[in-house]
């Protein structure tokens, strides 16, 4: 049994899907050995509800049944990718600008709002000034919360 899988031509579909709901692809993971999918969904403010998350488990495992691209037996889940989302690509840096992130190059962490997203890298505003970080040198990033005095804004 050939176990080989386009995840291109996959998110191609998850993406028509998710055109077709007014929402937006985030991310998608695939787990080799529990042949899980999980699928990452949002919205360009932010929003998603757990109704979302089962309309779109429904279409996108119905979708994926009727074609050849997952040959095998497979798991998926659907999910936002939460308030303290992974920023993996650099779309994801755009969409959290003016937001507060923390970013790990290996060498140091720099935790601040994110000002801009620029071709190349970011810039994160912090307490000490401006931060330049290349995409190349990220490798952990995420949205984090901003607290105000032990409290949610």
């Amino acid at each position: 049994m050939n176990n080989k899988i386009g995840l291109s031509e996959i998110v191609e579909l998850i993406e028509q899907i998710l055109d077709e709901n007014e929402l937006r692809f985030y991310d998608l993971h695939f787990n080799e050995v529990t042949r899980t999918f999980r699928l990452f969904i949002d919205r360009e403010d932010g929003t998603v509800s757990i109704e979302d998350c089962k309309r779109i488990s429904r279409a996108v495992a119905r979708t994926l049944d009727h074609t050849d691209l997952v040959p095998f037996a497979y798991s998926l889940e659907v999910s936002s990718p939460g308030i303290e989302r992974s920023l993996t690509k650099p779309e994801h840096f755009v969409w959290a600008q003016g937001k507060m992130v923390e970013i790990d190059t290996g060498q140091r962490k720099v935790k601040g709002y994110l000002r801009f997203a620029k071709k190349e890298g970011v810039v994160i505003a912090t307490d000490v000034g401006e931060s330049i970080v290349p995409y190349s040198s990220v490798v952990r990033a995420k949205v984090v919360e901003d607290l105000d005095y032990g409290k949610r804004r």
